[in-house]
């Protein structure tokens, strides 16, 4: 998949990864999340001794005696929502906070302007641990994890995540009015599920610099710098035309936050001012992708690429 190129400049090297990192099998510290607060390690779960406020319509208030041990992953879910039931695959957008265990400091909010964020549910991405605790939730509920992360400098942190699931996103491919193609670039053909395939390779020199080519006109909200966006993908080389990663073949979306330098910057320049729904055609020079010089350690550098991406949801922060 497309790798990101730098950590977030916040204190988290992932802004919706904590869900993650709290529930699977494999965090450091090790253990098994706890959906209804077992005891997994001996000592008591660490989200018993904290408070968390339940008005949905305020940011969580989280209350602890500083510093928390968190021994053990840990995963509950605070409020119930009454919106739809998470199932397995589902991909969800929530509205979160993290808060340092160690000190009680807020790190980053939603509320206070950071990115959306969100997952997809599913035990190979996710772990069966956390895969077991989402499926128990529902639209609408605010759940806690307690944690492990890797903040930007390296470092394991202790962590609480507090977070709103706000929806669902559907539908998982691009929805909208067909545009003419320019005929610059080969003609983009989709399977019945709207998986995008090339019906050529690409021919003559790559762009100079990245082009857009609008495929599907959405009619939903623009993207904006600060969104997290989710999106299907599939991405070709332009020097032979061969498939190297499609978000269709491992049956999940995509997400990042757009603008903040965690994607190849064809995409971040290149994926604003879009309707959701749209489907769009990018053609990026390698200066725009993974660099104009070869590299072994990179089989992409010095690639030009094609990507034909779906746009399916833009959750903005709370200022947008």
């Amino acid at each position: 998949m497309i790798r990101r190129r730098t950590m977030l400049s916040s204190a988290l090297a992932a802004s919706a990864a904590l869900g993650l990192a709290a529930c699977t099998d494999d965090t450091a510290g090790g253990g098994a999340a706890s959906s209804g607060g077992s005891d997994a390690g001996g000592g008591a779960p660490a989200l018993e001794a904290v408070t968390i406020s339940e008005d949905l319509a305020t940011e969580p208030v989280v209350e602890f005696t500083a510093p928390l041990e968190v021994a053990e992953p840990d995963a509950r879910t605070v409020v119930a929502g009454t919106g739809e039931a998470i199932t397995e695959g589902a991909t969800l957008i929530w509205r979160d906070l993290y808060v340092d265990a160690a000190t009680g400091d807020t790190l980053q909010s939603w509320w206070q302007g950071a990115p959306a964020g969100g997952l997809t549910v599913s035990a190979d991405t996710i772990g069966q641990a956390a895969y077991d605790f989402f499926l128990t939730a529902t639209v609408g509920s605010r759940i806690a994890l307690a944690g492990w992360q890797q903040d930007s400098s390296g470092q394991m942190r202790s962590l609480l995540q507090v977070a709103d699931i706000d929806r669902i996103v559907s539908p998982l491919r691009a929805e909208g009015e067909e545009q003419p193609a320019s005929g610059s670039f080969p003609a983009v053909t989709r399977a019945e599920n709207g998986a995008p395939a090339l019906s050529s390779p690409p021919v003559g020199d790559p762009p100079a610099a990245t082009q857009r080519e609008v495929l599907i006109q959405g009619s939903g909200p623009m993207t904006r710098p600060g969104d997290y966006l989710v999106m299907q993908y599939t991405g070709w080389k332009w020097s032979d035309g061969t498939q190297f990663d499609s978000s269709w073949d491992r049956g999940a979306p995509f997400g990042f936050v757009q603008g903040q330098g965690q994607v190849i910057t064809g995409w971040d320049a290149n994926l604003l001012d879009l309707p959701v729904g749209s489907q769009v055609l990018l053609a990026i020079p390698a200066a725009d992708a993974y660099g104009a010089e070869p590299s072994e350690g990179n089989p992409l550098a010095g690639e030009a690429l094609l990507f034909v991406v779906d746009i399916l949801d833009a959750a903005s922060t709370v200022s947008a």
